[in-house]
């Protein structure tokens, strides 16, 4: 056998390797959370890290229900089968005595698959959960196979504040897949401020315009009040994405 031929062989194993333990991973994260997952349902994505500052790492955890009547078949463009099962945000502090489920939030995170928009990916594949600087950061990310060339990315932050998680701040971006044409935008809930930038192309030079004006309602916004299911109206009483 050849060094080369050797080197395969490694290469080609060690990949084996990671398939195995990626494959043996997800079973037992989920049973690590079995008892904070209701029946019919099933984890699909943990975060871990401080959220309310006392040094223990506490666990966000996305589940989904797991019901085949909410699988749609689907005879138009798009996926074959749309799920549409339901997502529910759970957040557990860490204490003394073990963990403690803090926030149950079940109209907050968009489902895998759309009656209304059958075309529409994840918009988890390229989000979720995760824990940064002390802060919960929601990633949501839109883009269609077909019918549209739009891409739209929503970062939101939110501290644990009063028992409750507020949202401090939003990023989103959005992008053209055929012209590169993409804009910006981020607010700072606590602040008011918010920063536009228009005239960006991914594919040539651009010149961009950066704008900044205040937000006119600035909350306070809560996770366990916001929805996904409506539009942002600013002059409204509550927040929605």
């Amino acid at each position: 056998m050849t060094s080369g031929q050797t080197i395969m062989k490694l290469f080609f194993a060690c990949l084996l390797v990671l398939a195995c333990t990626a494959a043996l991973g997800a079973p037992q994260e989920a049973q690590k959370w079995q008892g904070w997952i209701p029946s019919g349902w099933k984890l699909i994505h943990t975060a871990t890290g401080d959220l309310n500052n006392d040094g223990r790492s506490d666990a966000v955890l996305i589940i989904e229900q797991d019901y085949p009547r909410n699988r749609k078949p689907n005879t138009g463009l798009g996926e074959p089968v749309l799920n549409t099962n339901p997502r529910h945000l759970l957040i557990l502090f860490n204490t003394p005595a073990g963990f403690k489920l803090t926030s149950s939030v079940d109209h907050f995170l968009p489902g895998e698959g759309s009656l209304d928009s059958p075309c529409l990916g994840d918009p988890l594949d390229n989000g979720g959960a995760s824990v940064k600087r002390g802060l919960l950061q929601i990633d949501l990310h839109y883009w269609l196979s077909c019918g549209s060339y739009a891409v739209n990315h929503q970062t939101l932050l939110f501290r644990h504040e009063g028992g409750r998680f507020r949202l401090i701040g939003r990023d989103a971006w959005d992008f053209m897949r055929n012209s590169g044409e993409r804009s910006e935008v981020s607010i700072n809930y606590l602040t008011g401020k918010r920063k536009t930038t228009t005239g960006l192309n991914e594919f040539d030079k651009s010149s961009p315009k950066v704008v900044w004006d205040e937000v006119r309602n600035r909350g306070p916004f809560f996770l366990d009040a916001i929805s996904s299911e409506c539009p942002a109206e600013e002059n409204s009483a509550n927040w929605c994405l």
